[in-house]
């Protein structure tokens, strides 16, 4: 730094006289250059401080959001585990009730049971008398034959007083219901139910009953009612099976973990299925040795008051007036019937007499929320340290990534437009490291809706679950960095069937069946696993010439495709989709309704397609899209033998009449059926590849003779 002195003469004693100076001006650059970096790093440092806050706030936010995401994703498993093993039980009872009416309209054992029963009524009759009647004998022979092999442990016979008239354990035979117990578990069946009567101990229904090893395991029962010729119920047929055995065994089947169950209690609070952890019950003397818990376990949690049942078993029990609870979920730890904390659901069968549980300890089923507190408490401190980095790098990548991969999407660089539709277009591609040739499908951003997306996604994952070899083979989906979506597909040589007909005119016999049968052994897959494809027409499906084989047929586009296995999503968007596709090649019951489909709706469209391939000409003509609608849904088509101009096998013209009919019920059950028709009439019409590599030759000829 430098001082200016004035010019005034300096005096004898100047070295003692005050000195002016005067600013710098670099020294004051300097000092303004300074403020500015402090002003800066204040600037930064409140910066920090602000996204710290802000980050610590999504931090916390963000935990807990990922917790109770995961715990409704827990309960979501569990609900959808009890639901699984609700529907199992449902079907083997129902199986069991069917099995057992069947038996019960057997006119011999009609015949037997009335005689059994007039014999019962006379006043001077005795269990003797009646047991071992010879009638009583005959059925007892005769429900041990029907029975063979079914699992079931006992049968009896019981007229209307309530009295077992019959009954494969002598033991049994001539005593009587309890009144309370005629009322629940009898009085229906005469009144003509088919009745599930959950487990319980023969001794609590029945007046005098005897000691006996049988009556140490709780039964389950299946009853219904036995009817004379004059259709009035006369006598109740039972069968009881081991609740314990099977009954058990299909709710065991759902354990998967190292702590989770599944079991059945009643509206008294005992477990009515045996216990995964009947060894602990016994090693803590809760249950006696070799017995299971079915029956005997009460629940109820060691840590609370002896009589206090665990807490699902007080909210499945718990009275709700004008409410019709049939399940509930307990995601917060409680203490269960072993006192370890658990979480555990519930849902309610057949009234108030059955309840079926899943429980699962609660270290468990929140093993993942330890560990991820600990990865949040690493993850945020690296995160605030990197974020401003972080984000600068990042916008500077995301742009110059821009720039460069204008003409790529994921893995695949895209090449000229080989086609468009009204939803997206189709890119010659090829991926970058595999140098596969492709075709990439983009959904055009100006249809990106809502619906569309979901369409969009729907199909590229539904598509991509099949396997069969006519169906396109789907390598890849994904998101473009500019956001639009696309899936990557195997690029194929040929022609829509529709082109081919429009070039050469109507298919031979031989020819259309060599693709038909390929239709539909591709859509058998599809529907195997429970997928309509819904858009089959003649312009998806494609002739091409795939591995050396010339005529290899191959199904395209899956935007309409539909799960009929209950799926929500599929669901949702396809009740939205109001009428999407060919008319000419849509079911009448898809013009009444668009979510009502069922297989038989390609089973018609295969039907449609066979007749335009083979005749050259649509079912119905008729500019007018709602005149066209009428038709198909009002008019019963030509037959194509009468509008072809080459012979149709009648086979052929059967089965095609048969897939095209109004009704769904009139047409073949499955695509398979189809198939199998039309490979009896392959094997008189026989198409080879010789004569598929002239019909293709001959085509491009054609094709450059017109060029």
């Amino acid at each position: 730094m430098t001082t200016e002195i004035p010019s005034t003469a300096p005096s004898p004693d100047a070295d003692s006289a005050p000195t002016t100076l005067t600013p710098d001006p670099d020294a004051g650059a300097l000092r303004e250059a300074q403020a500015r970096r402090v002003r800066l790093r204040r600037i930064l440092a409140l910066a920090a401080v602000a996204s710290t806050i802000v980050l610590g706030a999504i931090g916390w936010w963000t935990h807990l959001e990922v917790e109770q995401s995961m715990r409704a994703t827990r309960g979501a498993a569990l609900a959808s585990v009890l639901d699984s093993q609700a529907q199992s039980l449902r079907v083997w009872i129902d199986d069991q009730k069917l099995g057992i009416r069947r038996l019960a309209r057997d006119r011999q054992l009609r015949e037997q049971v009335g005689a059994i029963a007039a014999i019962a009524r006379d006043a001077a009759a005795t269990a003797a008398s009646y047991c071992t009647s010879p009638p009583a004998r005959r059925l007892l022979d005769q429900l041990d034959e029907a029975l063979a092999g079914a699992g079931t442990v006992a049968v009896n016979v019981i007229v209307p007083s309530g009295l077992i008239v019959a009954a494969d354990d002598d033991a049994f035979c001539g005593l009587r219901y309890r009144a309370d117990a005629f009322a629940t578990g009898l009085a229906p069946v005469f009144g003509g139910e088919t009745l599930f009567v959950p487990p319980h101990f023969v001794a609590t229904r029945l007046d005098g009953a005897p000691q006996s090893p049988a009556l140490d395991r709780p039964l389950i029962w299946i009853r219904t009612p036995v009817r004379d010729e004059a259709d009035d119920v006369i006598a109740v047929l039972g069968v009881g099976y081991f609740a314990d055995e099977q009954f058990s065994t299909i709710l065991a089947a759902a354990r998967a973990g190292a702590t989770d169950e599944v079991y059945a209690f009643g509206r008294d609070g005992l477990m009515l299925s045996r216990s995964r952890f009947e060894d602990e019950l016994t090693r803590r003397a809760t249950l006696p040795a070799g017995a299971s818990a079915t029956g005997r376990l009460a629940l109820r949690s060691p840590l609370a008051d002896k009589q206090a049942r665990t807490r699902l078993v007080e909210a499945a029990l718990a009275p709700r007036p004008g409410q019709d609870d049939q399940s509930g979920m307990l995601l917060d730890p409680y203490p269960g019937y072993l006192a370890a904390p658990v979480v555990g659901g519930w849902r309610r069968l057949y009234g108030d007499d059955l309840f079926i549980a899943i429980e699962m300890s609660a270290d468990e089923a929140y093993a993942p929320l330890e560990a991820l507190d600990t990865v949040f408490a690493v993850v945020f401190g690296v995160l605030i340290l990197a974020v401003c980095v972080a984000l600068f790098y990042w916008f500077t990548a995301v742009l110059i990534r821009a720039e460069l991969e204008k003409d790529r999407m994921g893995p695949y660089w895209l090449g000229e437009r080989i086609g468009e539709g009204g939803v997206g277009a189709v890119y010659h591609a090829r991926h970058d490291l595999l140098k596969r040739p492709s075709a990439v499908k983009l959904l055009k951003p100006s249809r990106a809706t809502d619906e569309m997306t979901a369409r969009f996604q729907r199909e590229a994952k539904l598509a991509s679950q099949l396997r069969h070899p006519n169906m396109i083979e789907i390598y890849d989906y994904g998101v473009g960095i500019d956001g639009t979506l696309f899936y990557a597909m195997e690029l194929l040589e040929g022609d829509t069937v529709g082109e081919l007909v429009l070039r050469g005119g109507p298919m031979p016999v031989a020819r259309a069946v060599h693709l038909l049968r390929q239709v539909c052994a591709g859509l058998a897959e599809a529907h195997g696993k429970g997928l309509v494809h819904r858009d089959i027409s003649v312009t998806n499906i494609m002739a091409c010439l795939y591995g050396g084989e010339y005529d290899f047929a191959k199904i395209l586009d899956f935007g309409l495709v539909k799960s009929v296995t209950g799926e929500e999503q599929s669901q949702t968007v396809t009740r939205s989709v109001r009428i999407l596709g060919t008319v000419q090649y849509m079911a009448p019951e898809r013009l009444h309704d668009p979510a009502d489909v069922d297989v038989r709706a390609d089973v018609y469209a295969v039907g449609a397609v066979a007749f335009f391939i083979l005749s050259g000409r649509r079912m119905f003509e008729s500019d007018d899209t709602l005149a066209l609608t009428s038709r198909v849904l009002n008019e019963v088509p030509p037959r194509l033998s009468e509008i072809a101009t080459q012979p149709i096998p009648p086979e052929l013209d059967d089965l095609v009449a048969a897939c095209l009919a109004k009704s769904r019920a009139d047409r073949p059950e499955t695509i398979l059926a189809v198939k199998e028709v039309l490979d009896r009439i392959a094997e008189r019409h026989r198409w080879t590849q010789a004569d598929a590599k002239a019909a293709w030759e001959a085509l491009h000829e054609k094709v450059v003779g017109d060029g």
